[in-house]
Protein backbone atom coordinates (compact mmCIF):
# COMPACT_ATOMS: atom_id res chain seq x y z
CA UNK A 1 0.00 0.00 0.00
CA UNK A 2 1.29 3.30 -1.12
CA UNK A 3 1.52 6.16 1.16
CA UNK A 4 -1.18 8.80 1.38
CA UNK A 5 -0.25 11.89 -0.95
CA UNK A 6 -0.97 14.52 1.67
CA UNK A 7 -0.33 13.61 5.43
CA UNK A 8 -1.46 16.31 8.43
CA UNK A 9 -0.27 14.83 11.95
CA UNK A 10 -0.17 16.89 15.18
CA UNK A 11 3.50 17.12 16.77
CA UNK A 12 2.12 16.25 19.96
CA UNK A 13 0.78 13.04 18.52
CA UNK A 14 3.95 11.51 17.21
CA UNK A 15 4.82 8.13 18.48
CA UNK A 16 8.25 8.87 20.82
CA UNK A 17 10.45 6.09 21.31
CA UNK A 18 14.48 6.56 23.19
CA UNK A 19 17.09 8.09 21.00
CA UNK A 20 20.12 7.35 23.00
CA UNK A 21 23.14 9.61 22.20
CA UNK A 22 25.83 8.46 21.57
CA UNK A 23 27.79 8.33 25.13
CA UNK A 24 30.98 9.17 23.71
CA UNK A 25 29.24 12.58 22.75
CA UNK A 26 27.74 13.12 26.36
CA UNK A 27 30.06 15.85 27.60
CA UNK A 28 27.95 16.45 31.01
CA UNK A 29 24.86 15.32 32.35
CA UNK A 30 22.52 12.45 31.44
CA UNK A 31 20.68 13.86 28.34
CA UNK A 32 17.70 11.34 27.07
CA UNK A 33 16.63 11.79 23.67
CA UNK A 34 13.68 10.57 22.09
CA UNK A 35 12.47 10.70 18.56
CA UNK A 36 9.08 10.10 16.54
CA UNK A 37 8.78 9.94 13.11
CA UNK A 38 6.47 12.23 11.30
CA UNK A 39 7.55 11.22 7.22
CA UNK A 40 9.52 9.45 5.00
CA UNK A 41 10.73 10.97 1.63
CA UNK A 42 9.68 8.25 -1.48
CA UNK A 43 13.62 7.87 -2.11
CA UNK A 44 14.52 6.70 1.06
CA UNK A 45 16.56 9.97 1.25
CA UNK A 46 14.93 12.13 3.29
CA UNK A 47 12.44 12.01 6.31
CA UNK A 48 11.14 14.15 8.92
CA UNK A 49 11.33 13.39 12.61
CA UNK A 50 10.31 14.72 16.06
CA UNK A 51 13.21 14.63 18.24
CA UNK A 52 13.43 15.90 21.88
CA UNK A 53 15.62 15.73 24.68
CA UNK A 54 16.58 16.81 28.45
CA UNK A 55 19.15 18.69 30.38
CA UNK A 56 22.82 17.79 29.01
CA UNK A 57 25.94 18.56 27.16
CA UNK A 58 26.91 16.70 23.91
CA UNK A 59 28.79 17.16 21.17
CA UNK A 60 26.75 16.14 18.16
CA UNK A 61 28.23 14.71 14.94
CA UNK A 62 26.15 15.20 11.61
CA UNK A 63 26.53 12.37 9.09
CA UNK A 64 23.10 13.71 7.02
CA UNK A 65 22.49 17.75 6.54
CA UNK A 66 19.60 18.43 8.67
CA UNK A 67 17.48 21.82 9.45
CA UNK A 68 15.89 22.03 12.55
CA UNK A 69 12.46 23.74 13.58
CA UNK A 70 12.55 24.72 17.52
CA UNK A 71 8.93 24.10 18.77
CA UNK A 72 9.48 24.21 22.45
CA UNK A 73 12.59 24.73 25.50
CA UNK A 74 15.65 25.87 24.30
CA UNK A 75 19.65 25.42 23.77
CA UNK A 76 22.91 27.09 23.19
CA UNK A 77 24.66 25.21 20.21
CA UNK A 78 28.57 26.23 19.87
CA UNK A 79 29.58 25.70 16.22
CA UNK A 80 32.71 24.89 14.50
CA UNK A 81 33.94 28.27 14.38
CA UNK A 82 33.18 28.95 18.27
CA UNK A 83 30.02 31.34 17.58
CA UNK A 84 27.34 30.45 20.09
CA UNK A 85 23.79 29.91 19.02
CA UNK A 86 20.84 30.68 21.48
CA UNK A 87 18.17 28.23 20.40
CA UNK A 88 14.91 29.05 21.00
CA UNK A 89 11.42 28.01 19.98
CA UNK A 90 10.54 29.53 16.54
CA UNK A 91 14.11 29.35 15.18
CA UNK A 92 15.33 27.29 12.13
CA UNK A 93 18.73 26.01 11.96
CA UNK A 94 20.24 24.19 9.10
CA UNK A 95 23.49 21.94 10.03
CA UNK A 96 25.55 20.54 7.23
CA UNK A 97 27.03 16.96 7.04
CA UNK A 98 30.44 16.29 8.11
CA UNK A 99 30.17 19.03 10.75
CA UNK A 100 29.52 19.03 14.75
CA UNK A 101 28.04 21.29 17.13
CA UNK A 102 28.61 21.30 21.07
CA UNK A 103 24.91 21.26 22.10
CA UNK A 104 23.96 22.55 25.81
CA UNK A 105 20.40 21.74 26.66
CA UNK A 106 19.78 24.02 30.29
CA UNK A 107 16.31 21.83 30.82
CA UNK A 108 14.18 20.59 27.80
CA UNK A 109 13.92 20.65 23.69
CA UNK A 110 11.90 19.85 21.42
CA UNK A 111 12.12 20.34 17.92
CA UNK A 112 11.06 19.13 14.17
CA UNK A 113 14.07 17.87 12.15
CA UNK A 114 14.15 17.54 8.67
CA UNK A 115 16.78 14.74 7.45
CA UNK A 116 18.53 14.61 4.08
CA UNK A 117 21.32 11.69 3.45
CA UNK A 118 24.00 13.23 1.02
CA UNK A 119 23.77 11.84 -2.20
CA UNK A 120 27.62 11.12 -3.86
CA UNK A 121 28.64 13.95 -6.24
CA UNK A 122 28.94 11.71 -9.39
CA UNK A 123 25.57 10.18 -8.48
CA UNK A 124 24.00 13.74 -8.58
CA UNK A 125 25.86 15.14 -11.30
CA UNK A 126 24.19 11.99 -13.33
CA UNK A 127 20.69 12.72 -11.83
CA UNK A 128 21.14 16.00 -13.40
CA UNK A 129 21.80 14.85 -17.06
CA UNK A 130 19.05 12.36 -16.47
CA UNK A 131 16.96 15.82 -15.93
CA UNK A 132 18.03 17.71 -18.76
CA UNK A 133 17.78 14.44 -21.10
CA UNK A 134 14.17 14.21 -20.07
CA UNK A 135 13.39 17.48 -22.04
CA UNK A 136 14.83 15.76 -24.87
CA UNK A 137 14.11 12.56 -27.64
CA UNK A 138 12.62 10.02 -25.27
CA UNK A 139 15.31 7.35 -26.39
CA UNK A 140 17.96 9.76 -24.93
CA UNK A 141 16.04 10.45 -21.88
CA UNK A 142 16.00 6.61 -21.45
CA UNK A 143 19.30 6.26 -22.45
CA UNK A 144 20.72 8.82 -19.79
CA UNK A 145 18.10 7.14 -16.92
CA UNK A 146 19.71 3.65 -17.34
CA UNK A 147 23.31 5.31 -17.42
CA UNK A 148 22.49 6.47 -14.12
CA UNK A 149 20.57 3.96 -12.24
CA UNK A 150 23.85 1.12 -13.61
CA UNK A 151 26.65 3.86 -11.97
CA UNK A 152 24.19 4.21 -8.73
CA UNK A 153 23.98 0.38 -8.44
CA UNK A 154 27.52 -0.16 -8.97
CA UNK A 155 27.22 -2.12 -11.97
CA UNK A 156 29.28 0.40 -14.00
CA UNK A 157 32.72 2.29 -12.71
CA UNK A 158 33.67 5.50 -14.75
CA UNK A 159 37.33 6.44 -13.82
Amino acid sequence: MSPAPLQRISTDSVDMHPAPIDPSWIVEGNPMARVGPVSRGADGLSWTDIWDCTAGRFTWHYGIDETVHILEGGAHVVDANGKRWDLRPGDVVSFQVGTAAHWHVPQYIRKVAFCREVVPRPITTLMKVERKMRGRKPRAAAIAGLFAMAVAAGVMIVE
